[in-house]
C-alpha cells in the first residue's frame, strides 16, 4: 500500500470529479505523469500554499479500469451539457472504436493537446462513500483547517506528485478521516462555473460522435444519447482541472 500526494491548482469538479457515489481520476495529474496505483492505494489532493494546503480531498481506490472500460461501466460520469452541474462536469470522456480513441463533446479537455494527454490513461475509482472524502477546496469544516500543520509529511510543495510508503503514518491520516464520522461528497468545488452549452460543440481530431436535430453525425450510431443542439465550431477553450 502507498499513498500519492499532489498539490492541485484548480478545484473544478472534473478532476477528481466526486458525483454520484464515486470519486474518479480520470483526467490531469496525477494521470498525465504516468501514475501507477493499485487498488487499496490512497490519493491525497490538497491546494497550494497561496491558499493555505488545504485538503481538497483524500481517496482510496477499489479499482483501477482502462479509459474504454470506464466508459462503458459508468455511463452517469459522461458529460451532459443539458444536464445538472454534476452531469456537466463529467469525466468520462473517451471510448475505443474501430481501433481508435473517440471522445464524447465535452466543455472540457476540448482541444487535441488535452486528447493525447488523455487518451489510454488508467482512471482511478473509489467507489462508495466510505471510501473517499472531498471537502472541495474552499471548505470552512473546522475538522481539517489545521491539515497542514497535523499531516506536514502530506504536504506537496510543487507540481507533480510523489509516494509515501510508510505504513504508520499512511494509517494515522486514515484513522484521522475515520474519525471526522463522515465521508463521500462534503463540500462543493470551488472553481467550478457554468458552462455555456455551445461549448461542447466543439471538434477535435478525432471527431467525437455528435447527436444533432435527431440525426448521428460523424461515425454512425451514437454511444451516447445528445440533446438537440445545432452543431457550431467554436476555438477550444483551455480551463485548468
Amino acid at each position: 500500500m502507498k499513498l500519492l500526494k499532489y498539490v492541485m491548482t484548480h478545484d473544478t469538479g472534473l478532476a477528481p470529479n466526486p458525483f454520484f457515489g464515486v470519486c474518479s481520476l480520470a483526467l490531469c495529474t496525477p494521470n498525465h505523469k504516468k501514475a501507477r496505483l493499485l487498488p487499496g492505494d490512497w490519493v491525497v489532493g490538497h491546494s497550494s500554499k497561496s491558499t493555505g494546503h488545504r485538503l481538497v480531498y483524500a481517496m482510496q481506490l477499489t479499482e483501477v479500469l482502462s479509459m474504454d472500460e470506464y466508459f462503458k461501466a459508468f455511463p452517469e460520469k459522461r458529460p451532459d451539457p443539458c444536464g445538472s452541474p454534476e452531469q456537466r462536469s463529467g469525466d468520462n470522456l473517451y471510448f475505443r472504436e474501430g481501433g481508435g480513441w473517440l471522445r464524447v463533446p465535452s466543455a472540457e479537455h476540448n482541444d487535441v493537446e488535452s486528447f493525447l494527454n488523455d487518451q489510454g490513461r488508467p482512471v482511478y475509482l473509489a467507489e462508495g462513500e466510505d471510501h473517499f472524502w472531498y471537502f472541495g477546496a474552499a471548505n470552512p469544516m473546522p475538522e481539517i483547517q489545521g491539515f497542514a500543520d497535523r499531516f506536514p509529511w502530506l504536504i506537496k510543495n510543487r507540481q507533480g506528485f510523489s509516494y509515501i510508503h510508510d505504513a504508520e503514518r499512511i494509517q494515522a491520516f486514515a484513522q484521522w478521516l475515520s474519525s471526522l464520522k463522515r465521508s463521500g461528497r462534503l463540500g462543493s468545488p470551488r472553481d467550478q462555473q457554468p458552462i455555456a452549452t455551445d461549448r461542447y460543440l466543439i471538434a477535435v481530431d478525432p471527431e467525437p460522435v455528435w447527436r444533432i436535430d435527431g440525426a448521428i453525425a460523424s461515425h454512425g450510431p451514437s454511444t451516447v444519447a445528445r440533446c438537440t443542439r445545432s452543431a457550431r465550431r467554436k476555438r477550444p477553450v483551455k480551463r485548468g482541472c
